[in-house]
């Protein structure tokens, strides 16, 4: 699971350099509660490419911290629509650094009757607190809630992350110096 993570992150790396206006890029980290770990701590990383003023992509993988090591990962990807502003404006001037983001996206896990790794669920959530921006250089989502559908199992389930950061390496205010 980490080789495919770490190959997905690397095969979209080159995405940075053909960035237009509004394609900025940022590796993000921080906490997920959606894997059927109930009794330990998650983890969540990724990528985020700008492909709007206010639309984005992620690729992220979530694993579990405790009890078992990395013993149970996903990989996801999704679109997130900025509700109360433009999130970049694709030029120095910031956009809204206090935002609202929903979500939806695509689970592949190990969490089905089949064996093997493949695309499992489906999800959409809310990032009800977004502070800072592309053109800042970093960005906190906070208290992300969402529902997901275990298509392969038939099962709804709830998630829910406390906090992520995000810290962008294309698209911040050092490229427009």
């Amino acid at each position: 699971m980490r080789k495919m993570t770490i190959i997905l992150i690397v095969l979209l790396l080159p995405a940075a350099i053909w960035a237009g206006p509004y394609n900025d890029v940022s590796f993000t980290f921080g906490h997920q509660a959606g894997l059927a770990n109930t009794q330990g701590l998650n983890v969540v990383y990724g990528m985020n490419i700008g492909l709007t003023s206010r639309l984005e992509t992620s690729v992220w993988g979530e694993s579990t911290l405790t009890p078992h090591f990395f013993g149970d990962n996903s990989l996801g990807i999704s679109l997130s629509w900025a509700l109360m502003g433009a999130r970049s404006t694709g030029t120095r001037v910031p956009g809204s650094g206090i935002n609202t983001y929903i979500n939806a996206g695509i689970i592949a896990s190990m969490h089905s009757d089949w064996g093997f790794f493949a695309p499992t669920t489906a999800y959409v959530s809310i990032t009800p607190l977004t502070l800072g921006s592309p053109v800042i250089g970093r960005r906190e989502r906070l208290f992300e809630v969402g529902v997901s559908y275990n298509w392969a199992q038939n099962r709804f389930g709830f998630f829910f992350s406390l906090f992520k950061f995000d810290y962008y390496v294309h698209g911040s205010w050092r490229d427009y110096v």
